[in-house]
């Protein structure tokens, strides 16, 4: 999901959720460099990955929801409200 999130994440969505990708990146910075999956307290540490990691793909997934809905709707305004029909002129009244 960490690395989903990253990917996923357009350039104008990231300082968004700047806070949230930053927060995600301390908890799991010692899971990088120093836990191995014997370490003391791994389990209790995997399990507030995954929420804090959840939370925010949950987040981004609503984000990318809403975004999609909002995208449809301006669809329908394509559409002009009016069209305007061409008369037929004069070869005098164009010059």
């Amino acid at each position: 999901m960490f690395n989903e999130i990253l990917a996923t994440l357009l350039p104008v969505e990231k300082p968004l959720l700047a806070d949230r990708i930053q927060m995600m990146c301390d908890y799991l910075a010692p899971g990088i460099t120093t836990l191995c999956w014997n370490s003391d307290n791994i389990n209790p540490f995997i399990s507030k990955a995954m929420k804090i990691v959840t939370e925010v793909d949950e987040l981004v997934k609503k984000m990318k929801e809403n975004v999609n809905k909002i995208v449809k709707i301006m669809d329908t305004w394509v559409k002009p409200l009016y069209e305007r029909k061409n008369k037929a002129m004069l070869a005098e009244d164009v010059e």
